[in-house]
C-alpha cells in the first residue's frame, strides 16, 4: 500500500430510541507498516468549535489503538473480547469511557486496509450504547480511491 491514502471512518451508535446515529468522515492521510504494526495518520475538523483533531490509529495482532490529540484528547484501546477504560478529554470536561469489544475483523489487500470493530460503550460505568466502526484506508492511485 502507498503512503498516501484516503481514510474513511464510519461509525454507528445504536441508541435506545427508534433512530440510530451514524457519522462518516473522509480525510487524506498517511499509512505506514513498521515492526508488524499498521499505522494510519489523519486529521479531522471538529464542527462544534472549528478545531482540528490529529488521529493516529495503530493496528496490531489482537487489537487497535486510537489516539486523538487537539480539540479532544484520548487514547482508546480496543482489544478482542476485553474491556478497557480511558479518560476522554473534551473542551467541556473529562469523561471516563469503557470500551468492550464484541467483534473485530480486518481486511488487508494491496490497496486497502479495512478495520471493523463492534463494541459496547460505557460512560462513568453506565452502558450508553452499542457501537460499530469501520475504518478504511485506500491507497492513492487505486481504482477504489474516490469520494461518493
Amino acid at each position: 500500500m502507498t503512503e498516501d491514502v484516503l481514510v474513511s471512518v464510519r461509525g454507528l451508535h445504536t441508541l435506545n430510541t427508534a433512530q440510530d446515529e451514524e457519522i462518516e468522515i473522509f480525510s487524506a492521510g498517511k499509512y505506514y507498516f513498521r515492526n508488524g504494526k499498521h499505522y494510519l495518520l489523519y486529521d479531522e475538523q471538529v464542527e462544534e468549535n472549528g478545531g482540528v483533531v490529529s488521529n493516529r490509529i495503530t493496528l496490531k495482532d489482537g487489537g487497535m489503538e486510537i489516539v486523538k490529540k487537539g480539540a479532544v484528547n484520548v487514547k482508546m484501546t480496543f482489544l478482542r473480547e476485553e474491556k478497557t477504560e480511558c479518560w476522554y478529554e473534551t473542551p467541556f470536561g473529562e469523561m471516563l469511557v469503557g470500551l468492550e469489544v464484541t467483534d473485530m475483523k480486518t481486511v488487508e489487500e494491496e490497496d486497502l486496509l479495512e478495520i471493523y470493530v463492534a463494541y459496547c460503550l460505557e460512560l462513568n460505568y453506565e452502558h450508553v450504547t452499542d457501537c460499530r466502526i469501520r475504518i478504511r484506508a485506500i491507497a492513492k492511485g487505486s481504482p477504489r480511491f474516490h469520494l461518493r
